[in-house]
């Protein structure tokens, strides 16, 4: 075997998929320029027949009516000898006759399925046997199948997915037999479809809760002869968290797990790729032929490449660390000697064996032979399909592909309105955004901490550890070897009028981490990209004071001075750690907690505000400002309103100290991970064991959102975990989460990966399924689902999200009723029905409460065993009478 390492020269482009047509390797950037191969070039490349100086491409060309700005990322790339289709987030290209070498060629995109901004598309695969290709999308949720050929809509599939299951298709896995298919959705389950040529389909099989969802995408194949599915990741058969278990299900025995692959990379696997030809070898102790299939995998993390024999469930080679970053697609040749591979630094990779190195292999008639001993499905039957049915609902997601569309939708994104009326003379005239006229901003989101000092009085009172004498030598003189310092012991100091140690700090009850002065950082803002804050520290004092500047990015690129527009300028004589932007306002922070406001032009809005610590978190939403100091201490201002929100509170409910009470000063506790505050000026806060909280200031206390116990008990937990993405950072995905209405979700997505970084969701499965059997726990999961309805309905109240609210609440409803619980249920709807005081005006967060309790009774109409309950509330508010004719 050799290994070809070769940088691809792409000025600028990234490439997050490649495909193999016959003897050609297809390699698309981000920006839709394509770039063919020969896999023979690459190959003799490898084996020294080529000197690498001469290694060239075979032709590239650019797709017609490709735009960067709809089409910002290609994540899937399939293809025949005449098409070439790619996959963006937001619509599937087409191109034809991709072969063809001629410059004056235009390859234009002969098809384009525009999903629209709110529309994604999350994968996008070809059955070559039944001519179809199937693309998956979300909002709506389903599955588009079209004819290969005609490139027309043959049917939708949507009737599994639906919101309330939060059951969304992710991942689609082709068989290469050509009658099924599966689908991998958000909530973790597995669904197995039959399908024939016409586009007819058949739910075979539903599997809950079976893989993770984390990466989202997988990029996965079948073996050639179509008896095993692969699942990466899998929550069966899992045993460490160190570890990364993939799990092959014999797809002719009900799926049930044939064999399993464990990893020993602990980054997750994200590509599992089989070889499309089957490999067998002569035993030579038993003179028998023994087959078997080769498959490559790659995960999430790093750049290593391992290769399996099937049979042996061990790697057949470990390229471990082949590439620095990590490997975003792997594809096989047709003849199944040589693997590639490309790296998220665009390098690609070619593993190029030799005839012996990987065994003899079938011929197409020995896999066809195999392929007819599957378990045979009944006939799938031609339903004839409502073209008009189809038609609107590719009219709903479908923009023609037409040059006004595209022209509106780049003025739509060029010509944004200003977010902030007081911001609209820095924004007014600004054109369409060009990556040759943006200014390059780093922005600072993975910022270090100091740890906290565990430095404490000498004076302070407390228990000595008590040490063993040691031994007493012959001579009758004592050992005099010091004594070993303990584990963390505490070292006693004396308070100098340094300012590295405050008394306030060290008599506190707790101390956080504080951010490491930086000696120049620049924040953007997420709202507004056109203005960044540059600090440039200087000495702390008034000798070389800190900078503080704003800046707005260059208005037209055709203007001589392209530098960007400083807005205004202050100098601090002191160290400045964080900065943050409202709506309509930016605060920087020292090292010693004294907090600067300003407004966008400059103007100071308060004195600066002294704290007296260093301030650990610093966040703003529209016109709150939130902070929270070393010790604990959180605040937060109504800037327009220049006063305190509610009185300063504390955090250190948060930490348990009961539970982390010991002898000791100080004890480590769970790290607080998330820490900010929402548009109505709602504090949040996430820890590292995953739960999450909310600060009630009516009440004045901090309510607890997100469980790990419900994490696994609940059937309601996590409904909408996949409109996130890991990448983003704090304030965008607050702002994402409040634009959908599910600040809920948000808190428990933080709990889903603070539970997947320690490895407890397959501890606390197998501790439930253990539980489930002991007496007394048969209805846990019921009880534990209902609690957790209750406390997110108490929770949107709060948060006053209406949507979220109203869907849980039909939710727990029908669940109280599907349960049996009608003295619940009758409370419920009592509360609804504000105790016989609702009138057409009365509202509950800002709602009818009579469209609320009609909508609960229509959804609870069809159980029997409740009506004598709902029939009362349905007859006083008239539903009864205004249904008889």
């Amino acid at each position: 075997m050799r290994l070809l390492k070769y940088p691809l020269d792409l000025k600028d482009q990234s490439v997050k998929a490649l495909v193999a047509i016959g003897s050609h390797l297809i390699i698309v950037s981000n920006v839709g320029h394509v770039h063919v191969w020969s896999q023979q070039s690459l190959v003799n490349t490898a084996f020294n027949k080529i000197p690498i100086r001469d290694l060239r491409e075979s032709h590239s060309f650019q797709i017609d009516s490709f735009n960067p700005k709809l089409d910002r990322n290609v994540f899937a790339v399939e293809g025949t000898n005449d098409l070439l289709i790619l996959a963006t987030e937001n619509r599937i290209l087409i191109s034809r006759n991709w072969l063809i070498r001629d410059k004056n060629k235009k390859f234009e995109c002969v098809f384009q399925c525009h999903m629209g901004s709110d529309n994604v598309i999350t994968d996008m695969k070809i059955d070559q046997l039944n001519k179809i290709v199937l693309v998956s999308m979300v909002s709506p949720d389903q599955i588009l199948l079209f004819n290969l050929e005609t490139l027309k809509l043959i049917n939708v599939i949507d009737q599994e997915f639906k919101p309330s299951l939060n059951r969304r298709p992710i991942t689609l896995i082709i068989d290469p037999c050509g009658t099924r298919f599966t689908v991998l959705c958000s909530d973790r389950s597995m669904l197995v479809y039959q399908i024939n040529e016409s586009g007819n389909f058949k739910l075979l099989n539903t599997f809950p809760q079976y893989v993770q969802v984390h990466p989202l995408h997988y990029k996965i194949t079948m073996p050639p002869q179509g008896d095993t599915l692969p699942l990466i990741n899998s929550i069966k058969g899992s045993t460490s968290k160190d570890i990364t278990t993939t799990v092959l299900l014999d797809a002719n025995d009900n799926y049930k797990i044939k064999s399993t692959i464990v990893s020993p990379s602990s980054s997750n696997t994200k590509v599992l790729k089989y070889s499309p030809t089957i490999y067998e070898k002569t035993n030579q102790k038993k003179g028998t032929k023994v087959s078997y299939n080769l498959l490559a995998t790659s995960g999430t993390e790093d750049g290593t490449i391992l290769m399996w024999n099937t049979k042996r469930m061990k790697p057949l080679f470990n390229a471990m660390s082949t590439s620095s970053m990590p490997i975003n697609d792997i594809v096989w040749s047709q003849d199944g000697l040589t693997l590639f591979a490309i790296s998220d630094d665009s390098v690609l990779y070619t593993f190029a064996f030799q005839d012996n190195d990987l065994g003899d292999q079938l011929s197409i008639e020995q896999v066809t032979l195999l392929r007819d001993q599957n378990k045979k499905l009944p006939i799938l039957s031609n339903l004839n399909l409502d073209k008009k049915v189809l038609q609107s609902k590719l009219d709903a997601c479908l923009n023609k592909s037409d040059e006004k569309t595209i022209t509106k939708i780049q003025k739509e994104e060029g010509t944004k309105k200003p977010s902030s009326k007081r911001r609209t003379s820095l924004k007014q005239n600004l054109p369409a955004q060009s990556q040759d006229s943006m200014v390059k901003i780093t922005q600072s989101t993975n910022m270090e901490f100091n740890p906290p000092s565990y430095n404490v009085p000498k004076d302070l009172k407390r228990k000595k550890p008590k040490v063993k004498e040691s031994s007493t030598p012959l001579n009758g003189e004592q050992n005099p070897s010091p004594t070993k310092k303990l584990k963390r012991d505490l070292e006693p100091i004396s308070f100098l009028d340094t300012g590295l140690l405050l008394p306030n700090v060290s008599f506190s009850r707790m101390r956080l981490a504080t951010p490491k002065i930086r000696l120049q950082f620049t924040y953007t803002p997420f709202s507004d990209p056109n203005l960044y804050m540059t600090i440039k520290n200087g000495s702390g004092s008034e000798q070389t004071p800190s900078i503080v500047s704003l800046y707005q990015k260059p208005l037209q690129i055709r203007q001589k001075d392209t530098q960007p527009k400083l807005i205004f300028q202050d100098f601090i004589p002191k160290y400045v750690c964080q900065c943050i932007a409202g709506e309509s306002f930016w605060c920087c922070c020292t090292s010693d907690g004294t907090l600067y406001t300003y407004t966008d032009s400059g103007r100071r809005l308060l004195p600066p505000m002294t704290l007296g610590v260093p301030i650990t978190f610093l966040q703003a939403c529209k016109q709150y400002l939130l902070c929270v100091t070393s010790l604990g201490e959180l605040y937060c201002w109504d800037l327009s309103m220049k006063k305190l929100l509610f009185p300063m509170t504390t955090v250190y409910p948060l930490l348990k100290p009961s539970i982390r009470y010991s002898d000791d000063v100080l004890t480590r506790v769970e790290n607080i991970t998330m820490c900010t505050v929402t548009s109505k000026g709602v504090p949040l806060a996430t820890l590292s064991n995953g739960d999450g909280y909310i600060f009630d200031k009516d009440m004045e206390s901090w309510l607890l959102v997100s469980d790990g116990w419900w994490a696994y008990g609940s059937q309601y937990w996590d409904s909408l975990n996949n409109d996130y993405k890991n990448d983003s950072n704090t304030l965008e995905e607050l702002k994402n989460a409040e634009n959908k209405k599910s600040l809920i979700n948000m808190m428990e997505r933080k709990t889903n990966e603070e539970l997947d970084r320690k490895g407890r969701i397959k501890h606390l499965q197998r501790f439930a399924k253990t539980l489930l059997m002991k007496e007394g726990f048969e209805n846990m999961e019921e009880i534990v689902t209902l609690s957790h309805l209750e406390n997110r309905i108490l929770v949107s109240l709060k948060l006053e999200e209406f949507n979220e609210f109203k869907d849980l609440i039909i939710a727990y409803s029908s669940r109280l009723g599907e349960l049996g619980y009608i003295e619940r249920l009758n409370d419920m709807l009592q509360w609804i029905y504000n105790d016989g005081k609702m009138g057409k005006s009365d509202l509950l967060l800002g709602q009818s409460r009579e469209l609320i309790l009609k909508d609960i009774l229509i959804a609870c109409a069809d159980m029997r065993h409740v009506q004598r309950v709902t029939k009362a509330y349905a007859s006083a508010i008239g539903m009864l009478a205004s249904s008889i004719p």
